[in-house]
């Protein structure tokens, strides 16, 4: 291996944690002071510093009420602002320390733990990608593959022109590839296509030959879900709604989405628990209700700015409603909420005798049979909740044990009707999917060069093949003539270039979806 193709960096570094908190006050007043174009890997830090801090205080409390001495309680203040000042560190240079461009160099950061400078050079292709990879390190060389993901996914990747050897603490090896995880991995794809275009790269050794540039197609502009042509052949999927960026909240107003949060739970540690004396206490509620005030008003005036937004975005009213509500509550509650929605929406149109589809969307075939597990169970845990006071009397543990089981029930239930309240359809260009109490998948009719009947007991996902989950006899087989992404583990998309539908009727699907029966060429 040539001696100019190596990527140097570093493993764990204090120093740079130490560092971290002054970069990051310099970013929030903009003055960086760093050449370069700089590509977050992730957004915000904020939750992470805050538990930091909280177990800092606890603990700094906590030793300072065990010692006696003044000079020992003295020593172990001093000890834990300095360990909490290092944490507090680590965990802001996961935002503080960025992906970077400069110098004719990419380097590949992971806050203080990570970093590799990548000569641009040897970069031939950079793409959008997701990925998953179960690594328990937080840079990782495997089968010529440098991973530094963020929450085991990455989104770009980069090719070299040939491999190169990584010499970066820990991580060493041979790489052919980088695998990484950026906020926003459109702006991330652009600027590193940015940098190659501008031109060759001069090689380190003087006798090398000098790579000639490649023409870089510019990224097509993103224009809504399902929309082909934001990645090199990728038509993108988004189970969200319409409009989400229109309906993006400012960073500044996401940073704040778990300060409400974090306050009412000070306040209920603080207040409720009765760990403070009744004066203490009651300046503490003064001041975090005062502080709930104010987030109440700016995040009310963000909501209404949000709804605003969608609307001139084409959104409907409930549409944007939910679009702008969930832009401001902090991701694991949306989630919560999501779920808690999806269930008692699905019960209610099953009542009402509706679906999901929307007005003018062919129906895909037949919904498939809901299976006897989830009926069961929900008539289970009904009869449960039910008898449980019955039997053992209405005391107030037992009444909250019933309703966990009813809430239990009315899941199960949901998932029970679900088939035939979500369907399968195709409207305005469109191939809808939708399984479970919310997972949806949605990309252009434009997209499938194919569909056919396959025995649907046979069916496994793969690398290149996604398995709609639904129990059928038969199965709608969709061959793609462009990749779709598809819904992979916690919440990252892959490329597939087949879709299993598993269908009762998949031969009526079929007749429907391409007009024409089992046989004839397109």
């Amino acid at each position: 291996m040539a001696g100019a193709n190596v990527i140097g960096g570093g493993g764990v570094s204090v120093v740079a944690a130490l560092r971290a908190p002054v970069r990051g006050v310099l970013r929030v007043f903009g003055r960086r002071g760093v050449e370069g174009v700089s590509i977050p890997g992730q957004e915000g830090a904020g939750a992470g510093v805050f538990v930091v801090v909280f177990l800092s205080v606890v603990e700094i409390a906590l030793v300072d009420a065990l010692l006696s001495a003044p000079w020992a309680r003295v020593a172990a203040l001093l000890a834990g602002l300095a360990v909490a000042y290092v944490m507090v560190g680590f965990a802001v240079a996961l935002v503080a320390c960025p992906h970077r461009l400069a110098a004719g160099k990419l380097t590949v950061s992971y806050g203080a733990a990570f970093r590799a400078e990548v000569p641009l050079h040897l970069v031939e292709e950079v793409a959008e990608r997701r990925a998953m990879t179960g690594q328990s390190r937080t840079a990782e060389v495997s089968d010529g593959v440098l991973w530094v993901p963020v929450m085991s996914v990455t989104n770009v990747v980069l090719r070299l022109r040939e491999p190169a050897r990584l010499e970066a603490g820990r991580a060493t090896g041979a790489v052919r590839e980088i695998r990484i995880h950026a906020a926003d991995p459109g702006a991330a794809v652009r600027a590193v296509r940015g940098a190659l275009a501008a031109g060759p790269v001069p090689r380190p050794s003087p006798g090398a030959p000098q790579p000639s540039p490649v023409p870089r197609p510019s990224p097509a502009p993103r224009t809504g879900p399902g929309v082909a042509g934001e990645g090199p052949g990728v038509a993108r999927l988004s189970p969200g709604v319409a409009g989400e960026a229109a309906g993006q909240a400012p960073r500044w107003l996401r940073r704040l989405r778990w300060a409400g949060l974090l306050v009412l739970l000070a306040e209920v540690v603080l207040v409720a628990s009765g760990l403070l004396d009744w004066r203490i206490a009651a300046g503490v509620l003064a001041v975090t209700e005062g502080v709930l005030l104010v987030l109440g008003l700016v995040f009310g005036a963000a909501f209404v700015s949000g709804y605003r937004r969608l609307r001139r975005a084409g959104l409907g009213r409930r549409a944007a409603l939910g679009g702008a509500f969930f832009s401001l509550v902090p991701p694991p509650v949306a989630e919560i909420v999501r779920h808690e929605l999806s269930v008692w929406g699905v019960l209610a149109r099953a009542v009402a005798f509706r679906t999901q589809q929307e007005r003018g969307e062919a129906r895909l075939g037949r919904a498939p049979g809901p299976g006897w597990a989830p009926v069961a169970a929900a008539v289970v845990l009904a009869a449960g909740a039910a008898g449980l006071p019955a039997w053992l009397g209405p005391a107030p543990v037992v009444l909250a044990g019933a309703l966990v089981l009813l809430y239990a029930a009315a899941v199960a239930a949901a998932f029970a009707v679900a088939g035939r309240v979500r369907r399968h359809g195709v409207c305005g260009g469109r191939v809808v999917l939708r399984w479970g109490l919310r997972h949806m998948v949605v990309f252009p009719l434009a997209a499938v060069e194919d569909a056919g009947i396959a025995d649907a007991a046979g069916q496994r996902s793969s690398e290149s093949r996604f398995v709609v989950p639904g129990r059928a006899a038969g199965a709608l087989v969709l061959r793609l003539g462009s990749p779709v992404e598809v819904p992979a583990r916690m919440g990252a998309l892959r490329p597939v270039m087949t879709i299993v539908v598993p269908l009762p009727d998949a031969a009526a699907a079929r007749t429907t979806f391409l007009g024409r029966p089992e046989g004839e060429s397109r």
